[in-house]
């Protein structure tokens, strides 16, 4: 049996630590660089992982694609606990 869903305010927050994660195991991207990758400002970026917005859906598919893992782990899973 699946364990209890996630609320949106923790799917938010496990977003928001992904972004963080992923962005700086990917080499060290800065957040410039990851803003240039998606045409938005590196403050909109900033503000994704330090979760004061959430990015719309199709920016959240894009870096679920950019970052080679699926929207679903990118919102529902603690990417920093893989191997």
């Amino acid at each position: 049996m699946d364990k209890t869903p996630l609320t949106e305010s923790e799917m938010y927050a496990l977003l928001a630590k992904n972004l963080s994660y992923l962005r700086k195991s990917k080499g060290g991207l800065s957040q410039k660089a990851v803003a240039r990758f998606l045409c938005l400002p590196p403050k909109t970026i900033m503000n994704y992982e330090n979760c004061r917005t959430t990015p719309l859906a199709y920016a959240v598919l894009k870096l679920a694609h950019y970052y080679g893992c699926t929207v679903e782990d990118l919102l529902t899973k603690n990417l920093t606990e893989r191997k």
